[in-house]
Order: C-alpha cells, then structure tokens, then sequence
C-alpha cells in the first residue's frame, strides 16, 4: 500500500514538473575554465539521469568483475567440500562394514576439507584400534583435540571406551580420573569408572563411586541394587580371604542400612567367625540377623557350632513359624545332639529328612546311631546318604 502511495506522488510530481516545463523550459550553464555547456532544464535534466544510469552500469560491471576470482575460489571450495563430504561417508560405511583400513584412509584424505574433522579423528581412531595401531589411534585422537579444543571431554571419552576395549586398564583410569576432574558428575564418565572398577575387581574404588552412581541415576535402581550388594559380596569375599580382619570388621560395620542384615553377606561373615573360631560373635551375629529374617542358609551355621543351651532354646522358638523348614529342623537335631539329648535330636532329624532328603541330614543321623551304639542303623543311614549325594551328582 505505501509503495502505491510513493508512486502516484512521484507520477503527481512528475505531471507538475512537466506542466512547469512546458511554460518556462528554464536555462542551465555549466562552465568550466574555458568551457561551457549552455542547455534548457527539459534536456539537462535526462542528460543527467542517463550520464546517472551510465556510471551505475559501470560500477555494476567493475564489481563482477571483480568478484569473478572469489566467485571461482567458492566453487572451487565447494567442489572440494562436497568431495570431502563424499570420502567421509563412503569411509564411515566401510567403517560399519569391518573394512578399516579403507575408512581409515578415506577419513584422513577428507581431513583438509571436511567441516567436521572430529568425527572423522574419532572414527579413525576407532578403525586404528580395530586394526591393532595403538600408538597410531592415540595420535588421532590428540589431533582431534587439537582440532577441536571444546570437544576435550568428547575425545577423552573416547579415548577412554578404546582403552577399556583394548583392556588397558592402567591407560583407562588415568584417562577416567582426568576426566572426573573435568566433570566430576558426568554420567558416563561415572559409567565407564564403574565398568572398569569391575574388570579389575577393585571393589573398594566401586563401592566409593556407588553414592555418585546413585545420585546421578547412572543405573536403573533395580540394576544399583544389584550392583551394590555384589561390590560388597566381593569386597568381604577378598577380606576373608586374605585374612584381614580388622578391615572385614570395619567393612562389615559400615554396610548401608539396608544390607546391615543381608543373608548373603552376613553367612560369608559368619562362616569366617566360624572358621576363625569365634563363636560367640557369630552366635549374636546370626541371632540378630535372624530375629529381622528367617534364613535357611543361616539357621544352618547356626546348627555347625554349639555354645550352650539357649541356642536350642532361641533355635525351637523359631519353630513357630517355620515348622516346615529342612534346614531348622537339621539346626534343632545338631544342637540337640549336641546338648546329648538323642531322642529329641533323632526326631527333628527325621522330620527333616521326611520334609527334604539330604546327605548332610543322612551324615547326622549316622553319627547320632552311633553315638546310640546301633551300629546297623548308622551304616544305613550314611549309605542313604552317599546314594542321594550321588544322585545328586549325577543329576547336576
């Protein structure tokens, strides 16, 4: 609409001006040194409006041509461009396909024109470390650093998951720590430590990294939980082992809340107190664990050693609601046995066995008819029970 109203002003103007024309042509003189240039306004006027349109034309043709060597250099760049573009695909294809030496070779010729030389430092690397050229992959990628100073967390990431496919392990959690530093909160970071804490067994460094894991939602909560209560397994599992026992006890006591009492770590526990012939300790150990959860691997240590009576006092407590329970009533026929009380120890014996046939039952039942002196009934009983346990064998 405005660019209408502009044109009928200049067409109303254009009419006035030549009606002013057409009544006085009025007179131009333009003298320079000795010359002059004498004409009406009605011919100044288009002269000067054409000597106008004659210089624009000129300075419209002096700058294309101008422009012709900058013209030429862009389509030249982007010939190169597009034929970067196309190495860089065809050497990510072959990259997919298992050919790395080609990719390799098709990803660094497209290097000089490429707008994008960390995918194709990263991926070279990628394809050096498939073909066994680890020094050759590390200076991919200290050029794709070089290349891309702001992809520093990118590229050590990189570097980091070859190293850990590669089994690296020392190279990995140098290149993981450094990282931390830089992004102490990056999950995937925090994933690859986790993994490679794994792989080496360093279970102390997993469990310090299980809060982060946890807080940062790293793993779904199922898989954390599974995560946790494993890091600890083998943490206790490798105390034992060695032998160190204030450490275990430390490890034991600053469990989490909720693993405080779980089954399968106190029995690794136990089985060392046990083992380490302190009873005591593993009868209030497993005394307390029991009074949270009921736990047939537990009741079952607690029938291997005997203290005093109270044990099969608290034992048949249990009874209450665990009546059918093998493994308590195999407890219950242990201590009684060993409080010497045969009658009631050979009662919970059977009623084990009627629930659950089982060579350690069959051994108990033995060792009980011989402590009644029947000998003919202990050789029974210990030849059932070489006949289940191999059964059992067999069937396994």
């Amino acid at each position: 609409m405005i660019r209408i109203i502009i044109a009928f002003l200049i067409f109303l103007l254009s009419v006035w001006l030549g009606i002013q024309l057409s009544h006085d042509p009025g007179y131009v003189l333009i003298a320079i040194n000795h010359w002059t240039i004498e004409t009406s306004l009605s011919v100044a006027l288009p002269g000067l409006i054409l000597l106008f349109l004659l210089l624009h034309g000129l300075l419209v043709l002096i700058k294309k041509t101008a422009a012709i060597p900058s013209a030429f250099r862009q389509r030249r760049s982007r010939k190169r461009s597009l034929a970067a573009q196309a190495k860089t695909r065809k050497g990510l294809i072959e990259f997919s396909e298992g050919y790395w030496a080609s990719a390799k070779n098709n990803l660094i010729k497209a290097l000089p024109d490429t707008d994008s030389p960390l995918l194709n430092y990263l991926t070279a690397a990628r394809a050096a470390q498939e073909m066994g050229e680890n020094q050759l992959r590390d200076d991919y990628l200290r050029e794709a650093q070089q290349s891309v100073p702001d992809a520093k967390i990118a590229v050590e990431l990189t570097q980091a998951q070859l190293q850990l496919a590669h089994k690296q392990w020392e190279q990995a959690l140098a290149t993981l720590r450094h990282l931390q530093d830089m992004a102490p909160h990056h999950p995937y970071v925090l994933k690859l430590l986790m993994r490679l804490y794994q792989e080496v067994k360093d279970w102390p460094q997993l469990i310090a990294l299980l809060p982060d894991l946890k807080k940062y939602k790293v793993v779904s909560e199922n898989d954390y939980n599974q995560l946790e209560l494993h890091a600890y397994q083998q943490a206790i599992t490798d105390l034992v082992r060695l032998g160190q026992e204030e450490p275990l006890k430390k490890a034991v006591n600053d469990l989490p809340r909720k693993l405080k009492n779980n089954p399968e770590l106190m029995c690794i526990y136990c089985q060392y107190l046990l083992d380490t012939h302190q009873l005591k300790e593993a009868e209030s150990t497993i005394r307390h664990c029991l009074r949270k959860q009921f736990n047939e691997q537990l009741i079952t240590l607690y029938g291997q050693f005997f203290i005093n009576d109270q044990q099969l006092t608290y034992a048949e407590n249990l009874l209450k609601k665990n009546a059918n329970s093998a493994a308590l009533l195999l407890c219950l026929g242990r201590l009684s046995a060993a409080s010497h009380l045969w009658g009631k120890a050979r009662n919970y014996l059977e009623r084990s066995l009627a629930i659950l046939p089982c060579p350690a039952t069959y051994a108990e039942l033995g060792k009980l008819y011989e402590q009644l002196g029947d000998q003919q009934l202990a050789s029974q009983a210990y030849r059932q029970g070489l006949q289940l346990d191999h059964i059992n064998k067999d069937f396994l």
